[in-house]
């Protein structure tokens, strides 16, 4: 590990899901990726569950067996 970053292999990924009142779902994703091990805001989406759905579908045929 580097002093200041993690290297690519040590880094977490994660995910902070919440569903507001009107039923759409926000996805955050933070990576430890920041100086000295802070997490880091990588990106965040506000879909619709279809929306969601449809695009977990289109890809689905691009998952390993292992992440089934």
């Amino acid at each position: 590990m580097s002093l200041l970053y993690k290297t690519k292999e040590e880094q977490t990924i994660e995910v902070s899901i919440e569903i507001l009142e009107d039923k759409r779902v926000v996805l955050d994703f933070y990576s430890d990726c920041g100086k000295f091990g802070t997490h880091e805001a990588l990106t965040g989406y506000i879909l619709t569950p279809e929306r969601l759905l449809k695009i977990l579908q289109d890809e689905r045929n691009s998952y390993s067996d292992n992440e089934m």
